[in-house]
This record gives structure tokens, C-alpha cells and sequence, in this order.
């Protein structure tokens, strides 16, 4: 019987100890017994079932998002393009309409101008500046003829040959040699690079070159007329706002004035020289304005701008939108209009003189 016995003790003992082991394995934390839980986000007191192989659960779906523009992105020359606000239909003055008459000058038969460059002594700049000017057709034959003057300013960064990279010889030649338009004489200056772009007027700028030292310059070496009623000043971007300062700083000097895409939103001027504050004030209701832009330029709001303070001042004035940006296409298409705006006055003075000269006869 003691075999038995001893058997059965064994037995129980083997059955206890097999009983705190199972015990003491479920005493371990809960992240020993179920790795997978570790990196779960289990607050305190939660009850949770776990997949000792769990299934993976499909991923949510969430809407595509946009797939990014990796394309290179162009940088422009100019300033990005500013959204173009709904355009008013223009208070302005029309251009005189075009006279019927086949040759305003019928003693001369030449068809072309000529172009020459020169040079004056500027102590703003501190060295000599160049210029070009053309000259109508006859212009050496006629010694005896004054004519009227045009200046026209360049952007930047061009030069003094912008104009001509614009076709404005081929304009003239075709404008002057047809008899549409009186000859007159087209000056086109350089602009100091850090005057140009670095001031904004008063004697020590680009205005001082311009009034002091060119202006008589030219009437010293060519047959001007030089009186304000024949004399006109324009320019395209960066030289559009030079034309607009110095012709509003100086009304008594100019009978008209053109800023072709005017560079005004990027203008740094102070209020003593800045286009869009000095248009509100000084007395520039006798000059003849002329406003344009491409209608996708990004000049075009404040050039809009300066035109409802005209408006708002009642002077009269044109303001034009053409189809373009802020490029030399649009502006070569626009060479004969604005030749054709600079020229009108002085072509109804040809006109005059011609009637009055086939009266007395």
C-alpha cells in the first residue's frame, strides 16, 4: 500500500506545481505575453482583445490629393503678372482724326530718314552720354525747315536701341514718306543705368540730364523748333514713368506725353516725383496724354489707376488697352499709334498752313 500512497502524493504535489507555474504566466505584463501590444496606444483600464495573428485591416481610403507641379518654373524678366481688374470704357480724348491729303510736304521726294548718333557732356553723370536721333526725309535737303521733336525713353533693361528693335524707323519712313504725317525729329537717349533705375527726379537724376543737358543739346545741334508747342516726350516701362515725371514736373516744356506700359506699380519714387501723386495736383490740364497698355501687361492696373485720377481731375485725356503683354511684340505693333498721337497737332498745323497758303494765292 505504500506505493500507492507515494503515487498519489507525487501525483497531487506534480499537479500544484504545474498550477502556480500557469499562474505565474499569467502574472507577466500584458505587453510580455502580446508583443504586438507594446506599440498600441492602450489607455488604462481598457479591455481589449487581442489577435495573437491579428488580420490586417484595410488601410482607409482618403481622397487623392493633388499631385504637385514638379515642372521648372519660368522666371519672367519682369514682375509676375497682376490679375487685370474689369476695364471701364476710356474717358479720353480721341487722337484728331486723319486729314485727307496726299502729301503734306509735296517739294520733297525722298522716302526715307536717316538715323546718326551724337554724344553730350553730362556733369549729372559725370561722363558723356549717346544718343540717336532720326531725321526726316529731306531733313539735310530742307536747311531752311525747322521741325518739331519727339523724345522717346527706353525700358529697362534695354537701351537706346529699343526703339529702333521696335520697327520705329520703318513706322516713320512710312508715315513721313506718305505724307500722313508732318516730319518731325525723333530723339532717343541713352538712360544712365543707376540714374535710370536708382532715382526717381530732381536735378541730380535722370530728370536733370534730361531737362539741363539734353533738351539743349539738341535744339544747339538740330533745326528744332524749340517752343513747348512742338516738343513732345514719351517712353515704354521704366521710361514711361520718366516721361510721365518729367513732363508732369514740367508741363511749360511739352505740349504732350506718352507712357507706353508704364512701369507705375514698381515705382520707389517719393511724392515729389511719383507720376501717380504728382498727377493729382499739378497743372498739367494743357498737356496731351496718352496711357497704354497690353491687356495682359501686368502695368496695366496702375496705368488704369492713373487714368481714373485724370478722369476724376476732369483732364482729358487717352487711354488705350491693346492685345499684349509686356514684350516688344505689343509695343512694335503700336509704334505708328504712337507716332500718329505725337504728330497730330503738328499735322493740323500743316494742314492750316496749307490752306491759308492756297488762299493768298
Amino acid at each position: 500500500m505504500k506505493f500507492p500512497l507515494r503515487f498519489a502524493v507525487w501525483l497531487l504535489l506534480s499537479v500544484f506545481v504545474l498550477s502556480l507555474s500557469s499562474c505565474a504566466e499569467l502574472a507577466l505584463p500584458r505587453e510580455q505575453l502580446y508583443p504586438q501590444l507594446a506599440a498600441s496606444s492602450l489607455n488604462p483600464g481598457e479591455g481589449v482583445i487581442v489577435n495573437i495573428a491579428p488580420t490586417p485591416s484595410p488601410a482607409p481610403s482618403l481622397p487623392p490629393t493633388e499631385t504637385p507641379d514638379t515642372r521648372p518654373t519660368v522666371t519672367p524678366i519682369v514682375p509676375p503678372t497682376v490679375a487685370p481688374t474689369e476695364t471701364p470704357e476710356p474717358t479720353a480724348t480721341a487722337v484728331p482724326a486723319v486729314v485727307s491729303v496726299a502729301k503734306l510736304d509735296n517739294t520733297c521726294a525722298e522716302m526715307q530718314g536717316q538715323v546718326i548718333d551724337g554724344y553730350f557732356k553730362s556733369d549729372v553723370v559725370g561722363r558723356r552720354q549717346h544718343y540717336f536721333v532720326y531725321l526726316p526725309p529731306c531733313y539735310d535737303a530742307n536747311s531752311d525747315i525747322r521741325y518739331p521733336v519727339v523724345y522717346l525713353l527706353h525700358g529697362i533693361p534695354m537701351d537706346e536701341n529699343h526703339w529702333l528693335d521696335e520697327g520705329l524707323v520703318d513706322a516713320a519712313d512710312k508715315l513721313f514718306g506718305s505724307g500722313e504725317l508732318p516730319p518731325y525729329i525723333i530723339v532717343m537717349p541713352h538712360g544712365d543705368y543707376a540714374l535710370y533705375t536708382d532715382t526717381s527726379g530732381g536735378d541730380k537724376s535722370f530728370e536733370g540730364v534730361f531737362v539741363n543737358e539734353l533738351i539743349p543739346t539738341i535744339d544747339g545741334r538740330f533745326r528744332t523748333l524749340a517752343d513747348a508747342e512742338h516738343r513732345a516726350i514719351g517712353g515704354i516701362s521704366r521710361g514711361g514713368v520718366w516721361a510721365l515725371e518729367i513732363a508732369f514736373k514740367h508741363p511749360e516744356l511739352f505740349t504732350a506725353v506718352g507712357g507706353h506700359s508704364p512701369a507705375l506699380a514698381v515705382n520707389r519714387a517719393t511724392d515729389d516725383y511719383d507720376p501717380m501723386v504728382l498727377a493729382k495736383s499739378e497743372p498739367i490740364d494743357q498737356l496731351r496724354i496718352f496711357l497704354d497698355a497690353g491687356d495682359r501687361d501686368w502695368t496695366r492696373t496702375e496705368t488704369q489707376a492713373l487714368s481714373k485720377i485724370l478722369t476724376d481731375r476732369h483732364i482729358p485725356h487717352t487711354y488705350t488697352i491693346g492685345k499684349g503683354d509686356h514684350d516688344y511684340p505689343y509695343w512694335a505693333t503700336q509704334v505708328k499709334a504712337y507716332l500718329r498721337f505725337y504728330g497730330a497737332p503738328w499735322k493740323a498745323e500743316k494742314v492750316v498752313e496749307q490752306l491759308l497758303a492756297a488762299q493768298s494765292q
